[in-house]
């Protein structure tokens, strides 16, 4: 039962970071720009919503948005983005930074990521990389998944999209009844 609730939350993890995969198709609605250089245009205060049929799927803010015109890679400061399920819970994901890669669609979130599922479920690590391409997650550095009294610990967490293959490596460790101390 407690398996199949880690895969519940994993898999909602995979779904909130493939829908930064759509981030790059959306414009942001009247951001305050400046320029932090002659050729990068920077964006305070950006805030990307996603609707379908009147639903709101996600929304994803950040204090600030770079934009690299050369490589079409964006940086995200203090990325903060909701997720929302049909049920009506929701996910909400912080990271310090983020950076999207528009033409593989990958997204490399860096410094203390962080993702608090509204049931209380907690996903943490020091780095989370989701390739958009192979569609796959990866979490680097003190991985910690935590679900009621149950908390799997590991160096490096992997897994596709649909949650069928999950593998966690160093140091993995699943403990009941509480975090290991």
């Amino acid at each position: 039962m407690k398996n199949k609730k880690y895969l519940t939350i994993a898999c909602v993890l995979i779904l909130l970071l493939g829908s930064l995969y759509y981030f790059t198709r959306e414009e942001p609605a009247n951001p305050e720009t400046t320029q932090a250089d002659d050729t990068k245009p920077v964006f305070i205060g950006n805030s990307i919503i996603e609707e379908e049929d009147g639903k709101r799927l996600w929304e994803l803010n950040s204090e600030r948005t770079e934009i690299d015109p050369q490589t079409k890679a964006v940086k995200m400061i203090n990325l903060k983005g909701v997720f929302y399920k049909e049920d009506g819970s929701s996910i909400e994901i912080t990271a310090p930074e983020a950076n999207l890669d528009t033409q593989t669609r990958d997204i490399l979130m860096v410094g203390s990521v962080k993702a608090v599922s509204s049931d209380g479920a907690t996903f943490t690590a020091r780095e989370a990389r989701w390739e958009g391409k192979r569609r796959y997650l990866y979490g680097k550095g003190d991985v910690v998944l935590t679900k009621d009294d149950t908390v799997i610990t590991g160096d490096n967490i992997e897994s596709d999209a649909k949650m069928e293959k999950v593998k966690v490596e160093g140091n993995a460790r699943v403990v009941k009844g509480g975090a290991s101390k």
